[in-house]
């Protein structure tokens, strides 16, 4: 009996024991449970010294559907402050803003087809008047103008055009190509439609002495001639069609009667390129259109007052009825340009044109 209070006493002992035990060892455990835990218990880290311990939120963690954007990148906290802004309840409720500023900028669009090139700047120069061709067939410039580039020959370093307008007539064209083969140089005639119908054989004596032929239009009545462009090509084309008819070619050189100044702008200059005429004025003159009938000696003077420092010269004479003492002044006109240097060429689209430059500022 004595044995069995004893064991009594040890089994009490050792419950009170254990149960102090199990007591005391309590709180150490529900701390290791949340360390180790920490990985999945949600509630855990809504706390935020939890987090304030450096460690990465999990990948794992579920959000809200407010907080998983499509377009924005994943980003990892790195600090307390910017994991309670993620985590925050307030959070959940505001949707995340749109960052489409800082996604990359979209490429150009190809303004070759739906977007025209951009209109200039109304305060940009406009384009600069330069009233002639270049050698090189770099056609004249000026606002409005579309003239196409051309193909020039080459030239003697001096070089003389004589020109004949209005004919063709007999008392004067037969003269004038007699003194031009006595000279053993060529020329360039400007022929009128009206004249040509009259006179086609004196036509046909200037193409066959290989004299060149250029148009001077029709009629030579300005009022009908600058009415429009049109007007002035209708002109041109009836004086083509009968030069054909006489000499069986089609010139492409013309000549504006009276000459471009005061006459054309640029209108004229378009129309006629875009017909694919090529128009010549002159940059000397022998004033034989000055007066009914000016003396052959002023003539020659004329000439030679206009012709010094000019490498390249179109000379402006008529052949008309009345101009007598044209064909009187020519030998020695010829005479003097030889001793001058000057070779003598005719006139084709392959010459380039000496223009007035007043009709490019209109």
């Amino acid at each position: 009996m004595e044995h069995w209070q004893r064991w009594r006493v040890v089994l009490v002992i050792l419950a009170l024991l254990i149960s102090v035990y199990l007591s005391g060892c309590q709180p150490v455990t529900s701390t290791k449970a949340t360390v180790y835990t920490a990985g999945t218990t949600t509630g855990l880290f809504q706390t935020p010294e939890l987090a304030g311990e450096g460690e990465e939120i999990p990948h794992s963690l579920e959000t809200s559907p407010e907080q998983k954007p499509e377009s924005t990148p994943e980003q990892k906290p790195e600090s307390s402050s910017e994991q309670q802004s993620v985590l925050s309840p307030e959070q959940k409720t505001e949707p995340i803003p749109e960052q489409k500023a800082e996604t990359l900028p979209a490429a150009p669009a190809d303004e070759s087809d739906d977007n025209p090139a951009p209109t200039p700047s109304i305060d940009l120069p406009q384009t600069p008047i330069h009233p002639y061709y270049d050698l090189s067939g770099t056609p004249p410039s000026a606002p409005g103008l579309a003239m196409r580039v051309r193909a020039f020959n080459e030239e003697p370093q001096k070089i003389a055009y004589l020109t004949f307008d209005d004919g063709p007539y007999p008392q004067t064209t037969p003269r004038i190509l007699k003194v031009l083969q006595d000279e053993g140089v060529k020329a360039t005639f400007f022929v009128v439609g009206r004249q040509v119908e009259r006179y086609p054989d004196l036509l046909k004596a200037e193409y066959e002495q290989g004299e060149g032929i250029g148009n001077h239009s029709y009629s030579h009545d300005y009022h009908l001639v600058y009415r429009s462009p049109e007007s002035f090509l209708a002109d041109i084309k009836q004086a083509e069609e009968l030069i054909f008819k006489a000499i069986g070619v089609r010139p492409k050189i013309v000549r504006a009667p009276g000459g471009t100044q005061g006459h054309f702008h640029v209108s004229y200059y378009n129309a006629v390129d875009a017909a694919d005429y090529l128009i010549y004025d002159w940059n000397v003159s022998s004033g034989d259109a000055d007066a009914a009938l000016v003396p052959a000696d002023q003539l020659v003077q004329n000439i030679e007052s206009q012709v010094p420092g000019k490498a390249r010269i179109i000379i402006l004479m008529h052949d008309a009825g009345a101009k007598v003492t044209t064909p009187d002044a020519l030998p020695r006109i010829i005479q003097y340009l030889k001793q001058q240097g000057y070779s003598f060429g005719v006139i084709t689209p392959k010459v380039a044109p000496i223009l007035f430059p007043g009709g490019f500022h209109s």
